[in-house]
């Protein structure tokens, strides 16, 4: 939508450091992921750098667990055969299928997911973008839709602006970074009041998961 690469290197993201402007080992997904691959054969680590110069927190994404970057230095990670290592940013918020299928038809056909990981004044943003997935990009008069996700002061807002309707529900919400159990979680949405959701808090690795969902991604809420 505006002209940046979705693969990007990491200066793109963080062009103040100058440290960054020759690695060539490492990439990112958009502004919010960060992929470290294992480049050497028969090793189980890898090294990787971890922008921000410590204000920036980093979470692996299958554990969701914190990586300890505070250094300016590179960190070793754990890469065993048939692994990736991938980091999420805080301050992102991910729109995410929920239910990976074998073919992307069959992956775009399940729920949402949203992961938002928070900075440490409690906030994220992200933006998704949505149309038919066949229609050629650049057709003009294509049906789209852009949400966006905002999360402030313990509470995340949705926006939804387009003609394309996405059929596909939000089913589950995780936020990374919630730093004391909530008292309780509710969603407000147009035309409807609060509704209460059960939701499970783990002190750990301070996430929150809510299931069991069922929003409509065309409509704002909080």
């Amino acid at each position: 939508m505006a002209g940046t690469p979705p693969v990007r290197a990491l200066f793109w993201e963080f062009p103040t450091e100058p440290a960054l402007f020759s690695v060539d080992t490492q990439f990112m997904v958009g502004d919010a992921i960060l992929v470290t691959p294992v480049l050497t054969p028969n090793v189980s680590t890898v090294d990787g750098l971890f922008p921000g110069k410590g204000n920036v927190v980093w979470r692996d994404w299958y554990t969701h667990a914190i990586v300890n970057s505070t250094d300016s230095g590179p960190v070793t990670l754990d890469a065993p055969l048939g692994y990736i290592p991938v980091h999420i940013r805080s301050g992102s918020a991910i729109l995410m299928h929920s239910q990976p299928g074998y073919t992307t038809n069959e992956t775009r056909a399940s729920p949402y997911a949203l992961l938002a990981s928070l900075n440490a004044d409690g906030s994220a943003f992200g933006t998704a973008y949505a149309d038919d997935g066949e229609t050629p990009p650049g057709t003009d008069g294509i049906a789209n839709r852009t949400i966006t996700f905002t999360v402030s002061n313990g509470s995340i807002t949705t926006g939804s602006i387009g003609s394309w309707q996405v059929e596909q529900k939000l089913a589950r919400l995780t936020v990374l970074g919630v730093q004391s159990a909530p008292t309780n979680v509710s969603v407000n949405g147009p035309g409807a009041g609060s509704t209460n959701v059960s939701f499970v808090w783990e002190d750990g690795i301070q996430r929150l998961v809510v299931d069991g969902l069922d929003l409509d991604l065309n409509e704002g809420r909080s």
